[in-house]
C-alpha cells in the first residue's frame, strides 16, 4: 500500500504491511527528531537524561526486525502481511529493549502484532491494541505509577474505545488527542514532574507514536504545544491542596519519587529458554531486590521465546544470578545511575557505567584497521587516568571479513603468517580497555604472550574464547559500550559461546578421520574442531553442516562463504537453508579468499 492510498482523502480505512512499515519508520523519524526534548524531559524516576535515547533505540530494533521479515517474505517469493510485520516489530523491540520507557514500548509494538488480522490493521484492530497494551503493561510491572507513560497509555486506548467511528483515521485521532490530554496532566500528577515544570518524558515518546499513525493515515502531523516547558502551569496543576492521582495517592508525597531516585543501579538483561510461569517468579524475585521491575516477553514460544528484564537495585549480582536458574541469560547492561556519564571513574576502576545508549550493539570507539607493526610494548607508557576508552580488537585476516569487524566498529589486526606481529598491532589501537577477539587466529601460547604484554603495561584486557570468525562477530553483535569493562566481556564472552561453529576446508593430506577416510582435495565439513562430514558438492555440505548445528536449536545461522561461492552457489546456500528452516534467520557475508572455504555460526 502506498502512503496515497493511506491518505484520509482515500477513506482507507486499513494498513498494510506497507502502511505498517511506513508507521514504523516515521516513528523513527519523529523519536530521533525529539529525543533530545525527550531526554530533557526526563527527571522521573532517575533525571538521567535517557529517555528519548532508549526509546529512539528500542523503535529502531522494532524497525531493524521488521524490515529484515519483510525482506525475507520478498525474496522467498511470498508477501509479507500486516500482522507478520507487527509481530516482528514487538519481537525486534523486546530484543532490543532499552530502559524502563523501552521495554514498556516494545508491550505496545508487541500489542499491534497480537491483535492484527493477517492482512490489515483496522480501526477495531487498533482499539483491541490500545487495550491489549494496557493489560500487557500492567501484569509486567511491578510498581505502576500514574502520571506517566503508563497514564497516557491507558487514556489513549480509553479514548479509542470512545470513538464509535470505524474509520481508523478517527479512532487513531481520538486515541492521540486523549493521549495528549493526558501528558498534559501528568506535570501536576507528579511531584517530581511538578517541581521540574515538565511532562513525562515516556509519555511525550508514546504521543510521538501515536501521532506518527494520524501522519502516515492523513498525510498531517496533529499540532501539539510546546512539551520543553510545563502545559500546564504548576499552581493550577496541583491546586491548594494537591492532585489525587488515579492511583489514589496524593501527588504531594515525594516518598515513592525519593525511594526511586536513591536506587543506584539500573540492570538490564534478556531471558531465553524460560516460560510464562518462571518468568512471573522472576518478576517476584525482583521486587525483593529493587524497583522499576519490569519482565515482558515478546510473545514467542518454546525456545524461540524472549523476556526482557529491567529493574532499579543496589544489588546487580542476585538481580542477574535470580534468573539463572530460570532460563539462559544474555544480553547484560547495567547502569550507574548516580553517575550515568561515568564521570566519578578513573582508570583501573570497575564500578559504574556509561547512561549514554544510543550507540547500537556493535557501537564502539569507532572503526580503525590497524594493519601493521605499531609501537612496540616496551615504547607503550600507561595511560593518564580519566574516563576509560574502551577498544574491540579483532584479530583477523584482510578482506571483506576485516571489513565486516571494522564496519561494526572494531579494531582490525592483521595475524600475519605466524602471528607475530600480533602484540604490536593491538598496542598501535590507542584504548584505555581492550577486548580481544582472537577468532581463532591465535595459539595459546601467542594469547598467554599477547596478555602478559597487555599486563607489563598496565592495560586493562579481556582476551575471549572465540575460536571463529562467527563467533568473534556475534560478541561484537551483543557488545555494549555503556557498561563496565568485566559486563561487556561477559555478555560477548557469553554470545560468543552460545553461537555453535563449523567450516568447510579441502583435506590436503590424505588421512583418517572420525567419520572415515579422506583423500587430498576432499570437502571436510567440521564442527567445533572435529571433521562430521565428507563430500564433493560445497554448497550440499554448507547447508548440511547447518542442519547438523541446528539439531540442537538455534534462531540466527550466520554463513561466510569464500571465493568458491559465486553468485549463484550462495544464492543456492541461502535458498535452501531458509526453505528447510523457515523459523530461522539465515544471513550471509562474503569471506574472501582463504584455506576457509565457508563458515557456518548457529546462534
Amino acid at each position: 500500500m502506498t502512503q496515497e492510498s493511506t491518505r484520509v482523502d482515500d477513506r482507507s480505512t486499513t494498513l498494510d504491511a506497507d502502511g505498517v512499515l511506513m508507521w514504523a519508520r516515521l516513528c523513527v523519524e519523529g523519536l530521533a527528531e525529539h529525543r533530545e526534548e525527550i531526554n530533557a524531559l526526563n527527571v522521573f524516576p532517575v533525571p538521567d537524561s535517557d529517555t528519548g535515547t532508549n526509546l529512539l533505540y528500542t523503535m529502531r530494533a522494532a524497525l531493524d526486525r521488521a524490515e529484515g521479515e519483510d525482506a525475507w517474505i520478498t525474496e522467498g517469493g511470498g508477501q509479507a502481511g500486516a500482522r507478520e510485520i507487527a509481530v516482528a516489530l514487538g519481537r525486534g523491540a523486546v530484543h532490543g529493549a532499552r530502559g524502563n520507557s523501552g521495554v514498556i514500548l516494545s508491550q505496545v509494538l508487541r500489542a499491534v502484532g497480537e491483535a492484527a488480522t493477517f492482512t490489515v490493521v483496522d480501526a477495531a484492530t487498533y482499539r483491541r491494541a490500545l487495550r491489549t497494551a494496557v493489560t500487557l503493561v500492567d501484569n509486567a510491572l511491578s510498581d505502576p505509577v500514574e502520571g506517566t507513560i503508563i497514564t497516557v497509555l491507558r487514556e489513549a486506548a480509553a479514548g479509542a474505545g470512545r470513538s464509535t467511528a470505524t474509520d481508523l483515521v478517527e479512532v487513531a485521532r481520538a486515541a492521540a488527542d486523549s493521549a495528549a490530554e493526558a501528558l498534559g496532566r501528568t506535570t501536576g500528577q507528579l511531584s517530581a514532574l511538578r517541581n521540574a515544570g515538565v511532562v513525562d518524558a515516556g509519555g511525550r515518546g508514546l504521543l510521538i507514536l501515536l501521532d506518527a499513525l494520524v501522519e502516515v493515515l492523513t498525510g498531517e502531523a496533529p499540532e501539539r504545544p510546546d512539551y520543553g516547558v510545563a502545559s500546564v502551569p504548576a499552581d493550577a496543576a496541583c491546586g491548594a491542596h494537591g492532585l489525587v492521582n488515579e492511583q489514589g495517592t496524593g501527588a504531594e508525597d515525594e516518598d515513592d519519587t525519593a525511594a526511586l531516585a536513591d536506587t543506584r543501579y539500573e540492570v538490564m538483561y534478556s531471558l531465553t529458554h524460560s516460560d510464562d510461569a518462571r518468568a512471573d517468579e522472576l518478576r517476584s524475585v525482583l521486587r525483593t531486590l529493587g524497583d522499576s521491575v519490569v519482565v515482558v516477553g515478546d510473545g514467542g514460544a518454546g525456545d524461540h521465546a524472549r523476556w526482557a528484564v529491567h529493574v532499579h537495585t543496589d544489588d546487580i549480582g542476585p538481580a542477574i544470578e535470580s534468573a539463572l536458574s530460570l532460563g539462559k541469560v544474555v544480553e547484560i547492561r547495567v547502569t550507574d545511575m548516580l553517575d550515568p556519564l561515568g564521570q566519578g571513574r578513573t582508570h583501573g576502576t570497575t564500578e559504574g557505567t556509561s547512561g549514554q545508549d544510543d550507540a547500537g550493539p556493535a557501537g564502539g570507539a569507532g572503526a580503525r584497521a590497524v594493519a601493521g607493526p605499531g609501537a612496540g610494548a616496551e615504547d607503550v607508557a600507561p595511560r593518564a587516568s580519566g574516563t576509560p576508552t574502551r577498544s574491540i580488537v579483532s584479530i583477523v585476516r584482510p578482506g571483506p571479513l576485516a571489513e565486516l569487524f571494522t564496519d561494526a566498529g572494531a579494531d582490525v589486526v592483521d595475524p600475519g603468517t605466524d602471528g607475530s606481529g600480533v602484540i604490536d598491532g593491538v598496542f598501535a589501537v590507542d584504548a584505555d580497555e581492550y577486548i580481544v577477539l582472537p577468532n581463532g587466529e591465535l595459539s595459546r601460547a601467542q594469547i598467554g604472550a599477547l596478555d602478559a604484554a597487555l599486563r607489563d603495561v598496565g592495560r586493562h584486557a579481556l582476551i575471549l574464547p572465540t575460536a571463529s570468525v562467527v563467533q568473534g562477530l556475534a560478541a561484537l553483535a551483543v557488545h555494549d559500550a555503556t557498561t563496565t569493562l568485566s559486563l561487556d566481556g561477559f555478555g560477548m564472552a557469553d554470545a560468543a559461546a552460545a553461537t555453535r561453529h563449523g567450516y568447510l576446508v579441502r583435506a590436503e593430506q590424505d588421512a583418517l578421520t572420525l567419520v572415515g577416510r579422506c583423500a587430498a582435495g576432499d570437502l571436510l565439513g567440521v564442527i567445533g574442531h572435529d571433521v562430521a562430514l565428507i563430500d564433493g558438492d560445497p554448497v550440499g555440505l554448507v547447508c548440511a553442516i547447518t542442519d547438523r548445528m541446528l539439531t540442537a536449536g538455534g534462531e540466527l545461522v550466520t554463513v561466510l562463504l569464500g571465493e568458491e561461492f559465486d553468485e549463484s552457489a550462495t544464492e543456492e546456500v541461502l535458498t535452501r537453508l531458509r526453505a528447510e528452516n523457515p523459523d530461522v534467520e539465515v544471513v550471509s557475508y562474503a569471506a574472501g579468499s582463504g584455506r576457509v572455504l565457508a563458515q557456518v555460526g548457529v546462534e
